[in-house]
């Protein structure tokens, strides 16, 4: 088939620190098919260009040292930290609306396959309508346009696209059972494909000789990632394991502010704020850890994350986890088995976690091998490109599903 792909997220240049997940789905699904992808432009970053077994191509919006709506970190935290980029919003939409035209005038595509509902949904359904293409449309939610964009307007926006697209994906089973809550698709179109992680060669576990230490937490500085009950709960963990380093992998908005409560707690000796990593050097802080925390939380708007890729990485990395009970995480961890379940919003639980861990040796060995085989099995990049094509080939040879 011939596939295009809408996307605000796409690395824009070789080892980009952007997450990647985007492009790992397109590569794996190009061994098959023919994959064309249109993502924003940056500074920096070419309009055309083939990425591996696919071609990318990347649409201008305003003038390029102003092009700054889409990554380092995404367009709602984005606009969250500088409300005039809402002004950029008009220019984006149509940048990636006449691009998207241009191609289907150009080429036949069987799919086009929006990764979130907004914007892309709704540029790919305006474009095929306008066009006349005959393509079939697959959304694809990640969470944050699920959860965070409310409000009445947003609500019925987003069953407006919905309900006019042959399929949609969700990357967890919490989301399925949202969005059918809020009528946005009927519930034979809604399936939950997560994303996935290369757990072959990207992330694998350790050489057997590779010492294991440390605390790691890896991810976004942002509100829903929750990182401040994790360094809340540091203090709890060096009474017990004097000396125990954490690393902070990532950056974003609350970077200042955490560096603050490090020096506020008197842990700052024992915290290294390691920045944005390029996503070839994560697995080396995995393989050398002994316990990654992800104490992801439910925002007060509502936001919170979808599928986690960061713990199916540690994971593949037999590395064992400390999760937060948020729904997302409790699709991938099963507690005690492949991981460890806290309460969210809590450092005590957190600490009693790691501590746990910590002075266990046989358990953390265990958690990781099993982590590892639940992955390799279930989320691998093969495995999930394999499910996205055989609903495509479900689309292509099924009735219309569009209302």
């Amino acid at each position: 088939m011939n596939i295009l792909v809408l996307t605000s997220t796409f690395p824009r240049w070789k080892d980009d620190t952007d997450p990647r997940f985007v492009e790992h789905l397109c590569q794996n699904l190009a061994l098959e098919h023919s994959v064309h992808v249109v993502a924003p432009h940056a500074r920096g970053a070419l309009c055309e260009e083939t990425v591996g077994k696919v071609t990318v191509f990347r649409y201008r919006y305003f003038f390029e040292a102003g092009e700054s709506l889409a990554y380092e970190g995404g367009i709602l935290p984005n606009l969250k930290k500088n409300p005039f980029l809402f002004l950029l919003i008009p220019f984006f939409l149509l940048g990636q609306g006449l691009m998207v035209l241009q191609l289907l005038h150009k080429n036949h595509y069987e799919i086009i396959h929006a990764h979130w509902i907004i914007p892309q949904g709704l540029i790919a359904l305006l474009a095929r309508s306008l066009s006349g293409s005959h393509a079939r449309i697959v959304l694809t939610s990640h969470g944050g346009d699920l959860f965070a964009l409310k409000g009445r307007l947003l609500t019925r926006l987003k069953a407006w696209i919905t309900r006019r697209a042959d399929a949609l994906t969700v990357v967890s089973e919490t989301m399925r059972e949202q969005s059918i809550s809020m009528k946005l698709k009927a519930a034979q179109a809604v399936y939950c494909i997560p994303m996935g992680v290369d757990s072959q060669q990207e992330f694998r576990p350790p050489r057997a000789t590779c010492p294991r230490e440390g605390l790691l937490f890896v991810g976004r500085l942002v509100d829903k990632k929750g990182v401040e009950y994790l360094i809340r709960a540091l203090p709890l963990i060096l009474r017990e394991h004097p000396g125990t380093p954490l690393v902070i992998v990532g950056d974003g908005p609350l970077l200042r502010s955490l560096r603050d409560l490090c020096h506020e707690l008197s842990v700052d000796d024992h915290v290294t704020f390691a920045g944005a990593v390029t996503n070839r050097e994560i697995s080396p802080y995995l393989q050398r850890t002994a316990v990654a925390l992800f104490p992801s939380v439910v925002t007060d708007s509502g936001d919170q994350e979808g599928s986690p890729v960061s713990i199916m990485e540690a994971l593949a990395c037999a590395c064992p986890v400390v999760v937060a009970d948020y729904p997302g995480a409790t699709d991938i961890i099963q507690h005690d088995t492949t991981g460890l379940i806290v309460e969210g919003r809590s450092p005590q639980a957190l600490a009693d976690a790691a501590n746990h861990l910590l002075g266990d040796t046989d358990l953390r060995t265990t958690l990781g091998s099993n982590g590892r085989t639940w992955i390799t099995e279930h989320y691998d990049w093969t495995v999930i490109s394999e499910q996205f094509s055989a609903l495509f080939q479900h689309l292509m040879s099924g009735p219309d599903t569009r209302t």
